[in-house]
């Protein structure tokens, strides 16, 4: 009889008494930790990656995404043979091999990133399970598990913080290669650490089966929509980005620590979740309450989950591989189902399917409860180096929440400088997509700040989107560019339209717009800002896209007159409508100018940005307002989107500095 079934275990959680042996729990938390931070980086990035997929058609997104993500169990098929059915020594050679392959991807251009990429998406999911099954393989390593994946999301939370949620991998600079390497090397460490991990017998594999190893991906899916994601918290709740990502990594930081029964975390996880798309309409503070709750019960029941049941046989290592494939399909469902009701609508609302894949979270801790709340009751928080991990994951979110706090108290707008005329962008950015599918938030900064503008008009602006890479665009460019952000969402909370400007924001108004044909909800925000020449009325907006939507358009724009026709000066946006459609017939009937065809040049076509062949963005004048378009031009050369930006100038009406200077005398 082997010595794992002959020899008496001990008390969980207590440290192996054999010299040169490292404890279970204390070698493999850290990998486990690691791996789920990297992991969640490298989901995020798929989102654009999968995006130029999209651009073929929803059939070949949904494929490469289901490719993606079934390709891990294929990886940990070959780590756990390579390693030689070792579960551990698997694990750490799929931690050592990310760390390398990490590097790689920092290194790509667009292009040759699309394959590495969902590649490397696919090994980080194989190493983390193998690594989780490694962990949750002995008695309380359900719990223990689950809170190492809960210090790695906190520690992840942080990290976004630090980078104003534009994530690494997108970064040229030496700020994106100093994480990447930093983040490598951590890997690294951990994986060596991890290769002497025994169970107190001296075993030195996992002794025992653990439990539902696939309920990891739901939760990691979750965590990358909505309970780890900063910028969905902040655009959910009206928040500030600051505070949001620092109350949901407070709260994964505390995750793991609470003992009930798991009916509980059945109930509670799909109400938490319909909350986190419905409490905006009750106000921030009820949905501030949902969003710090929300990572206590997904890391509660996962560590329900992935407790061995009583009578656990002997682990195999193959099944732990072959899971690895059920992880990742529970990670890409939620969000595949949630993002392809905006091409093909659902027949119930998208927000449902990340309600749904928390009931299964629940669910799956459900058989497991007395296992948990008896006899192992304790066990995480007494495991050698649970509080060391914690401390590290405690470090890095203060230092994201630091960074974030001077980044915010550094960047405060600049008052607007007095001129003799007024500059507006407008530009769809696509939700930070460039056609190349990388997120260059820096290159759009850079082409807006080029302008100097007064205001600047935005679509298609993510905050939070996984498509989009999980940045809060408005926030990030709010501070990058020194201006004072407007924003109404469209679809969900986390896309919508924008309006950056240096001056003073008032009366801001958000419409939402008829659905009509749909596929998406689509929404305008107009605001006055106070600028030193006068104060405007702008408005940017975003019409249905399909060509076959001009009734849809037609009863948006009414929608839109109706509510700012003798209000707004300045109307900007993506009408989906080209020049002599009865969308364009409808704005200028209505009293209004188009720039470019007063100023410019009207066979300027602005979509898509890499050969443009449409021309359906616009910015419209008010005839008879008090600013007149000097000139009007749509920028060529930036393929930061996939439409390009289109500046306008405006004159500033004689005496209105003086008169505006008086008053304020």
């Amino acid at each position: 009889m082997s010595p794992v079934t002959t020899t008496p275990q001990p008390a969980p959680g207590t440290p192996d008494p054999s010299p040169g042996r490292t404890d279970r729990a204390a070698a493999l938390a850290p990998l486990v930790a690691v791996l789920t931070l990297a992991a969640l980086e490298l989901v995020r990035a798929s989102g654009p990656l999968l995006d130029m997929a999209f651009g073929v058609g929803v059939v070949a997104a949904a494929g490469a995404a289901l490719g993606t993500y079934l390709a891990p169990g294929l990886l940990a098929v070959l780590l756990v043979a390579a390693a030689r059915r070792r579960p551990v020594g698997a694990a750490v050679a799929g931690a050592a091999v990310l760390a390398v392959a990490r590097l790689v991807l920092q290194a790509l251009t667009a292009g040759v990133r699309f394959g590495v990429g969902l590649a490397t998406v696919a090994l980080a999911l194989a190493a983390l399970t193998l690594a989780v099954a490694a962990l949750a393989g002995r008695p309380g390593g359900g719990r223990a598990a689950a809170r190492a994946v809960a210090a790695g999301l906190a520690g992840a939370v942080g990290l976004q913080l630090a980078l104003g949620t534009w994530d690494a991998p997108w970064r040229r600079s030496a700020l994106g290669w100093a994480v990447a390497v930093v983040l490598a090397l951590a890997l690294l460490a951990a994986a060596w650490r991890a290769r002497g991990a025994t169970d107190a017998t001296g075993a030195t594999d996992v002794p025992t089966r653990p439990g539902r190893l696939w309920a990891l991906g739901p939760a990691l899916g979750l965590a990358a929509m909505v309970a780890a994601n900063p910028a969905f918290a902040a655009s959910q709740s009206g928040t500030p980005l600051l505070l949001a990502g620092a109350l949901l990594g407070l709260a994964w930081l505390l995750a793991g620590r609470d003992r009930r029964p798991a009916w509980t975390d059945v109930v509670a996880l799909p109400l938490l979740l319909a909350g986190t798309y419905l409490a905006p309409v009750a106000g921030w503070a009820p949905l501030a309450l949902v969003v710090v709750t929300l990572p206590l019960v997904v890391a509660s029941a996962l560590g329900a989950a992935l407790e061995p049941a009583p009578d656990a046989g002997p682990a195999r290592p193959w099944r732990a591989a072959g899971a690895a494939s059920v992880v990742g399909l529970g990670a890409i469902l939620p969000l595949l189902g949630f993002q392809i009701d905006y091409d093909i609508p659902l027949p119930f609302p998208n927000w449902l399917v990340p309600v749904a894949a928390a009931l299964v979270l629940g669910l799956a801790g459900l058989r497991r409860a007395g296992t948990r709340v008896g006899a192992v009751a304790g066990t995480a928080d007494a495991a050698p180096g649970a509080r060391p991990l914690a401390a590290l994951a405690a470090g890095l979110l203060a230092v994201g929440v630091a960074v974030a706090g001077v980044q915010a108290a550094t960047t405060a707008p600049s008052a607007p400088a007095a001129r003799t005329e007024l500059v507006v962008v407008s530009w769809n950015l696509h939700y930070g997509v460039d056609p190349a599918g990388a997120v260059d938030l820096e290159a759009i900064a850079r082409t807006v700040e080029a302008q100097d503008p007064d205001v600047v008009l935005l679509q298609e602006v993510s905050r939070g989107w996984v498509q989009g890479g999980g940045a809060d665009m408005a926030t990030w460019l709010a501070q990058r560019l020194g201006m004072r952000p407007a924003f109404a969402p469209a679809a969900d909370r986390q896309f919508g339209n924008a309006i950056l400007t240096r001056g003073e924001l008032s009366d801001v108004a958000a419409l939402e717009l008829p659905y009509g044909a749909g596929p998406q909800r689509r929404s305008a925000v107009s605001a006055d800002v106070a600028l030193p020449a006068l104060t405007l009325r702008v408005t940017s907006v975003h019409l249905q896209h399909r060509e076959e939507n001009t009734p849809t358009r037609l009863d948006q724009l009414r929608t839109l007159l109706d509510a700012e026709r003798d209000r707004s000066v300045v109307v900007g946006g993506d009408l989906n409508a080209e020049p002599g459609w009865p969308e364009i017939d409808l704005v200028t009937g209505a009293g209004f100018l188009s720039a470019v065809d007063e100023a410019g040049d009207p066979d300027a076509l602005t979509s898509p940005s890499t050969d443009p062949q449409h021309r359906i963005d616009w910015v419209f004048v008010r005839g008879d307002g008090p600013a007149r378009v000097t000139v009007a031009e749509v920028l060529t050369g930036t393929t930061a989107s996939d439409h390009l930006p289109i500046v306008v100038r405006l004159s500033v009406p004689d005496g209105a500095l003086s008169s505006r200077s008086a008053a304020a005398d």
